[in-house]
């Protein structure tokens, strides 16, 4: 498959696999960035994931919310939103800090990195909890790869 070019507009967002979508409860206050990734924890509820994360659920499947302009611009406790959680599905993640992902990145499990505004990224300089697996280059510039979520560390699919 070919990347896709350099851009300055990324489709942040699911990217390939089979899909499994389902509407499930989210925490209040949760925010998906346009341009960051859409990893899914689950707590007493499901939210964005943080650096913390050890384990994922999967992945939103939406563009932006709990911002303004975003669908929904806020979540209350409980609102549903759709979460694809097939296992084989894979997420585009910006890289953190604008490090630039290469071949050698392939296959290897990192951790998320979230921003002060809840921008989303995998960060390939750190491996603590090795929640993403990067599984492709997606741009010719190695600044967004497509994630799996290890199976190792799958918890709260439904």
């Amino acid at each position: 498959m070919e990347r896709m070019p350099t851009f300055t507009d990324p489709n942040v967002s699911v990217y390939d696999g089979p899909d499994r979508i389902m509407h499930v409860p989210f925490a209040a206050g949760t925010i998906f960035r346009r341009r960051g990734g859409k990893a899914v924890d689950l707590h007493h509820r499901y939210q964005a994931a943080t650096a913390n994360s050890s384990l994922l659920a999967g992945f939103a499947e939406l563009e932006e919310a709990g911002v303004t302009d975003g669908r929904p611009e806020s979540i209350a406790d409980g609102d549903l939103l759709p979460v694809n959680f097939a296992q084989e599905k894979t997420c585009v993640f910006p890289t953190s800090g604008g490090t630039e992902a290469t071949v050698a990145n392939v296959g290897k499990d990192y951790d998320v990195y979230v921003d002060g505004t809840g921008r989303q990224f995998v960060n390939l300089g750190a491996q603590v909890h090795g929640v993403l697996r990067v599984s492709r280059l997606v741009s010719a510039d190695g600044l967004h790869v497509s994630c799996i979520i290890p199976e190792d560390v799958a918890y709260g699919r439904i």
